[in-house]
């Protein structure tokens, strides 16, 4: 077990903006933050106590001090869980992971896929065995997940801004315009969506592309890079383990039936500044973030000027029905919240799918929105590598 070695705890008995989807009493929320980071971000981490303290949260910061194991780190949210009630935690940096190994869906594939999986820190009781005594994980209990957590990883910079973006979507609303977009590609273009999969629950806005001849890279651009959606759900094949950087594949066969297969790399969806602030990624892989490269999820949730959550999957896999998710959100549960509602009731019966599926920035997020009245913030700057 750590040592504690800071804590913000910041606690209000005057509710200053009115929220009815808020369970009454003041809840407690952690967050674990590499120590490199601390001080880069210890600015950005006390605007954030104070802005969720409007809330009735009351934010507990640890420093984590490297590279300590993923049992250690599984210790210390147990013991936020059972002295403080922590629902969830946010883990900032290179922080531990606990690595699984299994045989992969499809008997065609008779290697073991390997992977990091989050859920190990979520049931803080299940047992976890590694039969074979390797480093990796490949038996557990059926789950039911105690807390969320979710990842945020980046330069100070990245991350200064990242805070910077949460604190303005919550005193000033959308970063982009209130819709959504569901983009699917070839292989599943027979998907049903014609429940746009619960979103229309959340959003009166609702485009879809999935005929075959839509689905291009050319125009999954020019939505996002043009007017943007505020939630993406998409369907696309994402980069297998070891290729630097991830990246999304986009299929489409030509009038004269030529095969072809564009590619967008995360470090593009970086460059090219894409307008979207939530998105749900059924693409393999595309959350990987122990991989020495970045991973898609990264690239969307710190990389452009809109990013704030995602959902995705560190192996071959996606939340395969993703609507108990989309309609907790629209229900007001926070981004974290939905997930740990969708894994207990759906998630938890398909291992080879949703095993390694790990969220990424502020879970406390909701996307139906939370305003707050503006207030000053403190030179959110302050220890940042320009």
């Amino acid at each position: 077990m750590l040592a504690i070695i800071g804590i913000f705890a910041l606690v209000t008995s005057v509710i200053v903006c009115g929220d009815p989807g808020e369970r009454p009493g003041t809840r407690s929320f952690l967050v674990v933050v590499e120590s490199s980071l601390h001080e880069p971000l210890r600015a950005s981490l006390e605007q954030y106590a104070e802005t969720l303290e409007l809330a009735r949260y009351e934010v507990h910061v640890e420093p984590w001090v490297s590279p300590g194991t993923v049992v250690e780190l599984r210790a210390l949210l147990l013991e936020h869980f059972e002295s403080n009630g922590i629902e969830g935690a946010l883990l900032i940096g290179d922080l531990p992971a606990a690595m699984y190994e299994m045989p992969y869906e499809t008997p065609a594939l008779d290697t073991m896929e390997e992977f990091p999986t989050d859920l190990y820190l979520q049931d803080l009781d299940a047992p976890w065995v590694s039969r074979n005594g390797n480093d990796f994980y490949d038996y557990h209990d059926l789950l039911e997940l105690d807390i969320y957590t979710s990842r945020l990883i980046g330069t100070p910079t990245q991350l200064v801004d990242y805070f910077a973006r949460l604190e303005r979507y919550r005193r000033e609303g959308p970063l982009v315009d209130r819709s959504a977009f569901i983009f699917i590609d070839d292989d599943w273009h027979k998907k049903d969506t014609s429940n746009a999969s619960n979103l229309g629950e959340l959003y009166s806005e609702v485009e879809v592309i999935q005929d075959k001849a839509d689905s291009t890279l050319e125009n999954y651009l020019a939505k996002l890079r043009g007017e943007g959606a505020e939630f993406v759900y998409q369907w696309i094949h994402g980069a297998p383990p070891g290729t630097y950087p991830g990246w999304l594949a986009f299929d489409h066969v030509d009038d004269e039936g030529e095969f072809t297969q564009l590619k967008l790399f995360a470090d593009d969806i970086e460059k090219q500044n894409l307008k979207v602030s939530f998105v749900n990624l059924a693409n393999c892989y595309s959350a990987r973030f122990t991989d020495d490269t970045l991973a898609v999820a990264t690239a969307y949730t710190v990389g452009t000027d809109y990013g704030l959550a995602t959902v995705g999957s560190t192996k071959m896999g996606a939340q395969t029905d993703p609507r108990l998710f989309h309609e907790g959100l629209a229900k007001g549960l926070r981004w974290g919240e939905a997930y740990r509602e969708w894994y207990n009731q759906v998630g938890r019966k398909n291992d080879h799918w949703h095993l390694g599926i790990v969220l990424m920035g502020d879970p406390l997020l909701r996307v139906t929105g939370d305003l707050f009245p503006a207030g000053p913030s403190p030179d959110t700057t302050l220890g940042a590598e320009r």
